[in-house]
C-alpha cells in the first residue's frame, strides 16, 4: 500500500514538526511532558479540547448561517487563509498533546499507516458499515 520511501517521508515530515513544536514549547516554559502523570492527564484534556475548538472556529468560517458571507458558495475560497490559520492553530494543540503523551513520531507513522489500511479496506468492503 504504502512505500519504505514514503513511510520514511511521512516519519520524517512528523519529526520536524514535533521538533519545532517541542522547541517552541520549551522556549515558553511549556513542557507539560514533563509533568507529574496526574496534570500530564490533565494537559493532555485541555490540548484535546483546545485542538477541537481551533477546527470548530474553522468550520464556522463557511458555517454561520446568520453571518454575510459564510455560507455562500464561494466562502471556501474567500475564507481560505482564515479557516487554515484555525486549522494549523488546531495543529499546534495536536503536536502538543503527543508531545505530552511522549509519543514518536515513528509511533504516530505506523498508527495512521494502520489506520489508512482498515480505512482503506472499510472502503472496499461496504459490509463493514461503511459509506
Amino acid at each position: 500500500m504504502i512505500e519504505n520511501s514514503e513511510k520514511k517521508k511521512l516519519e520524517d515530515g512528523l519529526e520536524v514538526l514535533l521538533r519545532l513544536q517541542g522547541k517552541f514549547q520549551k522556549e515558553h516554559g511549556f513542557e507539560f511532558w514533563n509533568l507529574e502523570p496526574g496534570k500530564r492527564r490533565d494537559m493532555l484534556i485541555r490540548q484535546l479540547f483546545a485542538a477541537i475548538s481551533e477546527l470548530s472556529e474553522a468550520g464556522d468560517e463557511v458555517n454561520k448561517w446568520w453571518k454575510k458571507g459564510s455560507k455562500e458558495p464561494e466562502a471556501l475560497e474567500q475564507k481560505r487563509e482564515q479557516i487554515l490559520e484555525e486549522m494549523v492553530d488546531s495543529l499546534h494543540f495536536f503536536l502538543s498533546s503527543l508531545l505530552t503523551m511522549k509519543v514518536s513520531a515513528a509511533e504516530v507513522s505506523e498508527m495512521y499507516l494502520k489506520k489508512l489500511g482498515v480505512n482503506f479496506e472499510r472502503q472496499k468492503n461496504k459490509q463493514l458499515g461503511y459509506v
